[in-house]
């Protein structure tokens, strides 16, 4: 399957450019493009008669995943990364994967698969601050599963897992009454489309195996909104959903947008060998080497 295979499911709010690839990128995405972290190397000199030790700030590969499979998965963002520069690639973002983005850690920016790379916004399915506003930002960015309840977060109802249940439980007149106070809950026809597509979020749920992959569920169901190709991702059951719908009681489920990981999405672009990871393992690097 080439780029032009995937032409005809343009059919979604985002407007398709130049001939290219439209795909959604999750979270572990931009959490795994990074391959470079800070390190401190100690450099013995001599000076004035005597050793004088300093330390130099620099950088270093992180120590490559010991599962081999998945660590190609990863480097092959490399090239990713470049066919998005190249504009062969248009890749996505939207709110409830940057909200994730804001319960990680700072990015280092050198080295990074993703580093000058365009990455357009769309919007999300249904917005939750739509349904859910609070004052409780930890609420808010919070995902609402079993890590944050063992963690001791203080969870309402802003949550992305308790905005997605709430979702899961809209039946016929639920969604006719929201619809019908569309101007007052400000939905934009979109929005407005997505909630008379609800049976489409909530049977990908049902399927999903655990409330913790709602999230995922939800993203899987933007991408879909909006008619983009595919959602790119490094996670193993998300694809492992895909593949159970696709054969839901032996029928063919037809999936509006592909769940693929990196070297699956360069194959269906007829690449099947990545591009080489700019750092070598075990070497220091002065930062002005990888600017």
């Amino acid at each position: 399957m080439g780029v032009g295979d995937w032409g005809t499911l343009g059919q979604g709010r985002v407007e398709r450019g130049s001939n290219c690839v439209r795909v959604l990128l999750d979270n572990g995405i931009f959490i795994h493009a990074e391959f470079a972290e800070g390190t401190v190397r100690r450099t013995t000199v001599r000076r004035g008669g005597s050793d004088q030790t300093f330390e130099v700030h620099g950088l270093a590969r992180k120590v490559p995943s010991v599962d081999v499979d998945y660590q190609r998965q990863k480097e092959a963002l490399f090239t990713v990364g470049r066919l998005i520069r190249e504009g062969r690639i248009e890749a996505f973002d939207y709110w409830e994967i940057r909200c994730e983005k804001f319960r990680g850690t700072p990015t280092v920016k050198e080295c990074n698969a993703l580093r000058d790379c365009e990455i357009r916004s769309c919007d999300p399915a249904i917005k939750r601050s739509m349904f859910r506003q609070s004052i409780d930002l930890t609420d808010v960015f919070s995902k609402g599963g079993k890590k944050d309840i063992k963690n001791g977060i203080e969870l309402g109802q802003a949550n992305q897992i308790a905005f997605f249940e709430w979702l899961c439980t809209l039946k016929g007149p639920e969604v006719d009454l929201l619809v019908s106070h569309a101007a007052l809950l400000r939905l934009t026809p979109f929005e407005i489309d997505s909630l008379r597509d609800i049976d489409r979020f909530q049977f990908l749920c049902s399927r999903s195996g655990s409330r913790e992959n709602y999230p995922d569920v939800f993203h899987l169901w933007t991408a879909e909104r909006n008619g983009l190709d595919a959602l790119l991702t490094l996670d193993c059951g998300l694809p492992a959903l895909a593949s159970r719908v696709k054969n839901e009681k032996g029928k063919t489920v037809k999936m509006k947008t592909e769940v693929l990981q990196p070297i699956d999405l360069l194959r269906r672009l007829g690449i099947n060998k990545p591009d080489p990871v700019p750092m070598d393992i075990g070497r220091f690097y002065y930062l002005h080497e990888l600017t």
